[in-house]
């Protein structure tokens, strides 16, 4: 007969820097080989291998076998959830070297959490959508409206009306970008459309030539704010000598 779950011993599993650098790569919705993963967290093949398999036991791992390949992502997105919610209250990592604070920057500005959208550009297009009233906001319940839901549609998005929209806490930004089966319908549409491209080095994404104007327009608000706010604190700066 089994008991309660076993708290201690996954926050033990997830406590390993490289399984938790592992997790962190794999929430970018994507699958990679033992291979692939060696060469992002600069772990040997055995190690890699070894982690996998620790993480495969309790059920967080997928695989996928094709040809003499064999891939490996998470399971579903709830783990994605959790260790963002994780990255939401954990202390950030002191940046060394130009490589780390260009990756952060990238991060940080545009990522995909799993299979939604996040960073910048993702909690602005959260404050998008409830600006213009295509989705609304009531005590941290998400739901769609009328306009809402013609929107959608318009970039192929069906049945919008039937998908569920949550907020997840962005850990850069300390703000909400939309989640759910919503979140992730979007996410799938601009990559569809070629609205966005992914990054083949992490999980950062950047807006197309092709995206329309309405999401370009968001990211250059997000720029000019943080414009401002880079002037803003020189000036501050200046003051203070």
């Amino acid at each position: 007969m089994n008991g309660i779950p076993d708290l201690p011993e996954t926050l033990q599993l997830i406590g390993d820097p490289t399984r938790i650098e592992l997790l962190t790569i794999l929430i970018d919705h994507r699958y990679y080989t033992v291979t692939e993963l060696s060469k992002r967290t600069k772990v040997s093949l055995s190690t890699v291998s070894y982690h996998l398999k620790k993480l495969s036991i309790i059920g967080w791992i997928d695989t996928y076998k094709q040809g003499r390949n064999v891939y490996y992502g998470l399971t579903n997105d709830s783990l994605a959830a959790i260790i963002e919610s994780l990255m939401t209250i954990s202390a950030p990592k002191k940046i060394n070297s130009y490589n780390q604070k260009k990756e952060y920057l990238e991060i940080k500005e545009a990522r995909t959490c799993y299979s939604h959208l996040a960073g910048e550009l993702g909690v602005g297009l959260f404050e998008f959508l409830i600006e213009n009233q295509y989705i609304e906001n009531n005590n941290h319940e998400v739901s769609i409206s009328k306009e809402g839901v013609t929107f959608f549609k318009g970039m192929g998005i069906k049945a919008p009306e039937s998908l569920n929209g949550k907020l997840c806490m962005d850990w850069s930004e300390r703000k909400f970008h939309l989640a759910g089966s919503l979140g992730s319908a979007l996410c799938s549409a601009f990559l569809r459309q070629g609205w966005i491209v992914k990054s083949t080095k992490n999980r950062s994404i950047t807006l197309s030539a092709s995206s329309p104007e309405w999401l370009k327009s968001i990211d250059r608000n997000l720029k000019l704010i943080k414009n401002h706010d880079k002037r803003s604190g020189t000036q501050m700066k200046k003051i203070g000598e």
